[in-house]
C-alpha cells in the first residue's frame, strides 16, 4: 500500500505495520463499535506461528495451517472454513487487525481528496503510528484514522462505518487457547 504522502515516514508506517501484523505472535484484544448500532462488541485475536484465534462477539474464527473453521455458541454450530457472514453486521472481517484494514487503508489513500495527516500515539500502552486520511463523504468531506502498533496490529480505526480500538496488547500467545 502506497499512501499519498512523498515525505510522511509516520503515514507510510501504517500500512507497513499492517503488513508485518499476520506472521507476528501476540494476543490482543479489542472493541468494535459499529456505527449503525452504535453496541460495542469485544474481539480477541490471538496468532502463533501459522495458527491463529480471532473471537469477535460468540463468533471463534480458528485457523490451524490449512485448515480453517468457524464456530459460534462456544464452540457449537461449527462449519469448515471461514464464515466472515456472521460478523457482517460490524462492518469487519476476522483479519480486521491486520491485512482487511491494510487493504481498507489502500482504498482510502486512493480517494485521498485533501492532506494526509501522521502522528505517533500511545494506544493500549503500545507505541502506534496513526494516519488521517481525508476522504469524499455525504457532507462533503471526512477523515478516516488508521493507527498501527509497532509490532504490526491494527490499534485504531475510525471511520464511517465503524471504530475499532485495541485495549490490550501482549507479544505472546497462549497455546492453550489455540488448541483446535
Amino acid at each position: 500500500v502506497d499512501v499519498e504522502t512523498a515525505n510522511d515516514d509516520v503515514v507510510q508506517s501504517v500500512p507497513d505495520r499492517l503488513a508485518i501484523a499476520e506472521p507476528t505472535t501476540f494476543t490482543a484484544s479489542y472493541t468494535i463499535i459499529p456505527s449503525l448500532t452504535g453496541v460495542p462488541t469485544n474481539a480477541t485475536v490471538i496468532q502463533s506461528g501459522g495458527r491463529r484465534r480471532v473471537t469477535i462477539g460468540a463468533v471463534d474464527f480458528r485457523t490451524d495451517g490449512a485448515a480453517s473453521r468457524t464456530c459460534s455458541d462456544g464452540g457449537v454450530n461449527c462449519i469448515d472454513g471461514i464464515d466472515e457472514a456472521r460478523v457482517s453486521d460490524l462492518n469487519v472481517t476476522h483479519l480486521f487487525w491486520g491485512s482487511s484494514f491494510a487493504q481498507r487503508l489502500g482504498t482510502d489513500a486512493s480517494r485521498n481528496v485533501g492532506g494526509t495527516q501522521g502522528r505517533i500515539e500511545s494506544i493500549a500502552g503500545q507505541p502506534a503510528s496513526c494516519a488521517d486520511i481525508t476522504v469524499p463523504s455525504i457532507d462533503g468531506t471526512g477523515v478516516v484514522t488508521y493507527c498501527a502498533i509497532d509490532a504490526g496490529p491494527l490499534a485504531r480505526y475510525f471511520g464511517a462505518d465503524v471504530t475499532i480500538e485495541l485495549t490490550s496488547f501482549a507479544p505472546t500467545a497462549d497455546e492453550a487457547l489455540l488448541a483446535p
